[in-house]
């Protein structure tokens, strides 16, 4: 991924004047709102200044406002995180609301956001005039003046209506067979092989419901390295120590493939006759986890780290455990069988709240549980 794709030219910017304060302008940028259509509208906090107006950039993308762990104080800054989501998706316009209460910092951060993602920043300002701070912001960038008096073309054009994608319940977990040896952990000592094409993903796409995992990742996490690192985990089936090993150079530039590096170890819990011996390959990325990838990389060209990293960004232990991560989105490997027979539950108090249920993670090849499930009953179990 070169510097060419995280800088590309801007166009000038819009200043899109509403004398009347108009509050149909307003419904009409928000009826624009469109994130697959390239264009996304910002109403931002009253008072937000610099990282505020970031997080509000950050919510119109769909992405939560919390950055998790301690990422928010020793990651990369937040304009970052947003640039690299906005260069992802791919975002061609902005459309920032109530442009003449920013302040020079907010000014800062969108024109800084504008120079390295190339969107079409339009701002909306609700006087007959831009005031000081924005004339002064906006002195040496190219940029014209139109106003809702006269044609504004599609600026506030509606975005097309589309049916929302059927998805299960939110709240349900997903049992994952690719997930099983996440939490394995082993050395994987560097490699610089040229590995052949891997075989197709060894969990079928349809054992699982892939778009509503795909939602969860891109709609419970702002860190680009959590979502991509699980997508990672799900097509490839490989654990956090090979994640750890990924560069940002083992990514095409079009996130069509990924080398993943290290020694075979057996994935189904027994000898090789079970069906897998994993080692250095190549994998085809699925067309769903590229975005997630692309955004990693972008974040890690952006905030450069010296270890090209793609799977981490900030200090080490910024970000919470992956599995942490993966049980926040309800994502879980297959689990041992329940206890034969079950437990009496008879004089049990039904007006008690249950208690969230344990997620058990193989931490090794000859785990006991792992070794007692059967690949075969993974699919039947995520089907």
């Amino acid at each position: 991924m070169s510097r060419r794709v995280i800088y590309p030219a801007a166009p000038p910017v819009t200043v899109l004047l509403n004398p009347a304060d108009d509050a149909a302008v307003i419904r009409a940028a928000l009826a624009a709102h469109h994130p697959a259509a390239g264009r996304i509208t910002v109403h931002p906090t009253p008072a937000a200044s610099g990282t505020a107006l970031a997080l509000d950039i950050l919510a119109a993308l769909g992405k939560p406002t919390e950055l998790p762990g301690d990422w928010g104080a020793q990651g990369p800054p937040v304009v970052n995180i947003a640039a690299a989501w906005i260069l992802a998706l791919p975002i061609t316009r902005i459309t920032v609301l109530r442009a003449h209460l920013l302040d020079q910092k907010s000014w800062s951060a969108l024109l800084t956001l504008r120079l390295r993602t190339g969107v079409h920043l339009v701002a909306v300002c609700h006087t007959r005039r831009p005031p000081a701070v924005m004339r002064t912001a906006l002195h040496d960038v190219d940029h014209h003046t139109v106003s809702t008096e006269g044609p504004t073309g599609d600026l506030l054009a509606k975005a097309p209506t589309t049916p929302a994608p059927r998805r299960g319940a939110e709240g349900r977990w997903i049992t994952v067979p690719a997930l099983a040896f996440l939490n394995f952990r082993r050395d994987f000592p560097a490699c610089r092989c040229t590995p052949p094409p891997a075989d197709r993903p060894y969990v079928p796409e349809r054992a699982y419901g892939m778009d509503q995992i795909a939602h969860r990742l891109g709609a419970r996490t702002a860190a680009p390295q959590i979502a991509a690192a699980l997508a990672t985990a799900v097509f490839t089936g490989t654990s956090v120590s090979q994640l750890d090993t990924v560069h940002v150079n083992h990514l095409d530039e079009d996130a069509a493939t990924l080398t993943l590096h290290g020694p075979g170890f057996t994935r189904y819990g027994g000898s090789s006759s079970d069906g897998y011996i994993s080692h250095c390959a190549t994998y085809t990325v699925p067309p769903w986890a590229r975005c997630f990838l692309r955004a990693a990389a972008n974040l890690a060209h952006l905030s450069p780290r010296g270890d090209d990293s793609l799977f981490s960004a900030g200090p080490p232990r910024a970000l919470p455990h992956l599995t942490t991560f993966a049980e926040q989105f309800r994502l879980r490997p297959p689990q041992p069988a329940p206890p034969w027979p079950h437990p009496k539950t008879r004089h049990r108090k039904r007006n008690k709240t249950p208690e969230p249920p344990v997620v058990r993670w193989y931490t090794g090849v000859e785990h006991p549980d792992l070794n007692a499930v059967s690949y075969q009953k993974w699919l039947r179990s995520a089907g």
